[in-house]
C-alpha cells in the first residue's frame, strides 16, 4: 500500500519520542504505522515505513516491532520488523516484512554494489588462469566447467557472458534484508543481501556478500565469522570465527571452527573445519574436520581429508603453478603429504608422505603408501575395503539440502561407467606389466609410484571381478525385470537394445558429482561457446537432462562394454548364456562380497580390542568392547553385508526360476 508523507502532528509526536530528521519531506508511513513503536530514531535522506503492530520473536521471546535507537538513511521498512539498538546506522536497505535487526553496528550498501556477485575466485591453480565468477545460483557444474574447460576459449567467453546476465537480472540495486530473517549481535556488515528466514548472529565482519535462503532451508552465519566478497547458498551454516575471502559456500555445506578458506569453492553438503583451504576446488561431499590440514590448488569431491593432511605447490620456479585432481571417493591418512603435480584415482587411499608426483587415474579404488621415502600403489585394494561400502551408503543419507532445487547435481553411485572403464583400463595395464614382471621379484614403476609382482596379480584379479560384477548383475537386473512382467523371450531381447545414440560410449566423466558421458559434455561446450544456449537457464537445463538421462547413457554402456567382456552380442543372447550370466555375476559378486565381509570382521577382531577394558579381565574386556562398538552379530553394517550375501544367492535362484517358467 502506498505510504503518506507524515503529517504536522505526526512529525511533532515522532520529534517528543525523540527522533529526528534531516528533513521531514523524506519521511513517509503506510497504515498500520503505530507511532509510539518509533523512538530515538533519525532519520536521513528517503525512509518509508509499514506497519509495525505486531510482534517478532526471537529465542522464545516476543519483542514488540518497530524502530528503537538507531539512524535510519534510505530506506525501506516492511510491515511488523523490528529494528532496535544500530549503533551507526542502516543505510541504503529495503528490509522485508516480518524481518528482526537488534543490536548492530552498522549496516550499509554502496550504490553499484553487486554484494559478492561476479567475483572472480582463483580455484585449482593458485598462481590463477582458472578464475571461476561466483554468483547466487552458481553450481558445481558451473563451476566446474568455468574453472577446468580452459582448452576452449570461446566457451569461457560465452560462460562469463551468461553467468554476467544472470547476475545483472537477479541482483537488486540496493541492499535486501529478506522476508522474515534475523539480523542480530552483528558489528560490521557492508553491501551484503540477506536472504528469506536467514539467521546471522554474532558476526563480526561480513562485506561484499550474498547470503541466499528460503523458508525451507534457512541458511545461518554465526559468532565471529568474518567473510569478504562471498557468496553463501541455501541451507549453508558457517559459524565459530570461520575466515572467509573470496569463496563460494553451496547448499548444506558446513564451515566452522576457525576454518580459514580464501579462493575457494565448496559445493553441496561439504564440510570443512579447524584447517585451511586456498585454492580448492570442493566439490559435493568434501570433507575437512581437522587442525593443521592444508588442502591447496586441488580438485576434490567425495573427499576426506586426514588430520594434518598437505598438498605442496612448492616446487617451482615461476611461481605456485602447480595442481592437483583427486578423484571422487578419495581419502587420506593422518599427515598424508602429497606433491603436486599429482593426479590420485577415484575412491583411493593415500597415505603417508610422497616427494615424487603420482598419476594414478587408471588405477581406481587403490591404496598409495609410503614406507621409508618410497611410494607403492596397491591397485584395487580399496574394492575389498568395507570402508568404501558404508561411504557409499552414507553419503546420499547425509544430504543436508532441504530446498526445493538442489541445483549441485549428483549421481552417488560408486560403480558407473566412469568408474568400471577406469578398472578396464587399468586392468589391461597392469596385464601388460604382468608380462614385464615375470620372472622378477622386484618392484617396477606404474603411476609414478612401485607397485610388485604380487599386488599386479592381485590388481587384475579385483579388478576383474569387480567388472564382471557390475556389467553381469546390470544385465541381469534388465533381464529380471522384463522377465517379471511376464515378457517373452522375444521382449526380452528387445529390452537390451539400447536407446540413446552415443557415438563414443565407453567415455566418460565426472563433472563435480555429475556423472555423464564425454561426448554429451562436449555437445553442451559446443552449443555454449556457439551461442546457442541464450540464457543460464538454457545451460541449467542441458545439464539436468544429463542427470535425467543418466541411467539410459549407462545402459548403453554396459552393452556396449558387456559384448566387448564376454566376446558375444547381447541381441542374440540365448537362455543358456542368460543362465551363464547369471553363474558368472554370482561367481564374481561372492568373490567381492566375501572379501569385504572379511574386512570387516577385522574391526571386531583381537587386535581391535585393545583400547578397551582398562585393567579388566579378558571377559570384562569383551563386555566393554561390545558395549561400546557393538558385535559381528549386532553392527548394522556387517548385518547389511551378510544380508546381501544371502541376497546374492537369492537373485541368483529367482532368476533361474523366472527363466524356467518364460515363455
Amino acid at each position: 500500500m502506498k505510504s503518506k508523507p507524515l503529517s504536522k502532528s505526526q512529525i511533532q509526536r515522532l520529534s517528543k519520542q525523540l527522533c529526528t530528521a534531516e528533513d521531514w519531506k523524506g519521511v513517509s508511513i503506510r497504515p498500520g504505522c503505530d507511532l509510539s513503536r518509533i523512538q530515538k530514531v533519525h532519520f536521513l535522506g528517503r525512509v518509508s515505513l509499514g506497519s509495525n503492530g505486531g510482534v517478532t520473536q526471537y529465542r522464545g521471546l516476543n519483542l514488540p516491532c518497530g524502530i528503537y535507537d538507531a539512524t535510519i538513511g534510505d530506506c525501506i521498512v516492511g510491515d511488523n520488523v523490528r529494528i532496535s539498538r544500530i549503533r551507526t546506522g542502516i543505510f541504503r536497505y529495503h528490509i522485508e516484512d516480518g524481518a528482526l535487526l537488534e543490536d548492530i553496528g552498522i549496516l550499509s550498501a554502496e550504490p553499484g554494489t553487486r554484494f559478492g556477485n561476479g567475483t572472480e575466485v582463483n580455484v585449482v591453480n593458485e598462481a590463477g588462469g582458472r578464475g571461476t565468477m561466483i554468483f547466487g545460483r552458481l553450481t558445481a557444474q558451473v563451476g566446474y566447467m568455468n574453472a577446468l574447460f580452459r582448452h576452449n576459449p570461446p566457451f569461457i567467453k560465452q560462460l562469463k557472458t551468461l553467468a554476467e546476465n544472470e547476475i545483472t537480472d537477479t541482483v537488486p540495486k540496493v541492499g535486501v534484508i529478506g522476508r522474515g530473517a534475523t539480523v542480530v549481535a552483528c558489528a560490521h556488515l557492508h553491501n551484503i543481501l540477506v536472504g528469506p528466514y536467514a539467521r546471522i548472529e554474532g558476526a563480526a565482519r561480513l562485506e561484499d556478500g550474498t547470503i541466499s535462503s528460503c523458508k525451507e532451508d534457512p541458511t545461518f552465519i554465526g559468532s565471529g565469522v568474518q567473510a569478504r566478497e562471498f557468496v553463501v547458498a541455501e541451507g549453508a551454516k558457517i559459524d565459530s570465527s570461520a575466515l572467509l575471502d573470496k569463496v563460494f559456500v553451496g547448499q548444506g555445506v558446513r564451515v566452522g571452527k576457525q576454518y580459514s578458506a580464501e579462493n575457494s569453492l565448496l559445493f553441496a553438503n561439504s564440510e570443512a573445519f579447524h584447517g585451511e583451504g586456498v585454492a580448492m576446488f570442493a566439490g559435493p561431499y568434501t570433507v575437512t574436520h581437522h587442525k593443521s590440514t592444508l588442502m591447496i590448488a586441488g580438485l576434490f569431491s567425495f573427499f576426506n581429508a586426514g588430520s594434518g593432511t598437505n598438498q605442496s605447490n612448492h616446487l617451482y620456479k615461476l611461481g605456485p603453478v602447480h595442481q592437483g585432481i583427486f578423484e571422487r571417493g578419495c581419502k587420506t591418512g593422518s599427515s598424508s603429504y602429497v606433491l603436486l603435480e599429482s593426479h590420485i584415482g577415484a575412491f583411493s587411499l593415500v597415505v603417508g608422505k610422497h616427494i615424487a608426483s603420482i598419476d594414478s587415474a587408471t588405477f581406481p579404488f587403490s591404496y598409495i603408501v609410503e614406507k621409508a621415502g618410497e611410494s607403492s600403489i596397491l591397485p584395487g585394494a580399496n574394492l575389498i575395503s568395507v570402508g568404501t561400502v558404508r561411504d557409499g551408503e552414507k553419503w546420499p543419507k547425509r544430504d543436508n539440502r532441504k530446498v526445493k532445487e538442489k541445483r549441485d547435481l549428483i549421481i552417488f553411485d560408486i560403480f558407473s561407467p566412469y568408474t568400471v572403464e577406469r578398472m578396464r583400463r587399468g586392468r589391461d595395464e597392469l596385464l601388460l606389466l604382468n608380462e614385464a614382471a615375470k620372472n622378477r621379484q622386484m618392484p617396477i614403476s606404474a603411476a609414478g609410484v612401485h607397485v610388485s609382482p604380487d599386488r599386479i596379480r592381485k590388481g587384475v584379479e579385483y579388478y576383474q571381478a569387480a567388472i564382471t560384477r557390475y556389467l553381469y548383475g546390470k544385465v541381469l537386473m534388465q533381464l529380471t525385470e522384463v522377465l517379471a512382467r511376464g515378457g517373452s523371450w522375444e521382449a526380452v531381447l528387445l529390452s537390451l537394445r539400447p536407446t540413446t545414440g552415443l557415438k563414443h560410449a565407453s567415455d566418460w566423466t565426472d563433472i563435480a558429482g555429475l556423472l555423464g558421458p564425454l561426448e554429451m559434455f562436449r555437445n553442451l561446450e559446443d552449443q555454449v561457446a556457439s551461442g546457442k544456449l541464450k540464457t543460464y537457464d538454457d545451460l541449467l537445463t542441458q545439464l539436468k537432462r544429463v542427470h535425467r538421462d543418466y541411467p539410459l547413457f549407462e545402459w548403453q554402456y554396459v552393452t556396449e562394454t558387456f559384448e566387448k567382456e564376454a566376446k558375444a552380442p547381447l541381441g542374440g543372447l540365448t537362455r543358456e548364456a542368460a543362465l551363464r550370466i547369471v553363474d558368472e555375476w554370482q561367481k564374481a559378486a561372492l568373490a567381492i562380497h566375501s572379501l569385504v565381509l572379511e574386512d570387516s570382521r577385522k574391526e571386531f577382531g583381537q587386535s581391535a580390542r585393545i583400547g578397551y577394558g582398562l585393567d579388566l579381565s579378558e571377559k570384562d574386556i569383551e563386555a566393554d568392547f561390545a558395549a561400546v562398538r557393538g558385535t559381528m552379530e549386532t553392527n548394522s553394517t556387517v548385518l547389511r553385508l551378510v544380508e546381501e550375501e544371502r541376497d546374492i544367492a537369492r537373485r541368483a535362484a529367482d532368476f533361474r526360476a523366472k527363466l524356467a517358467s518364460s515363455r
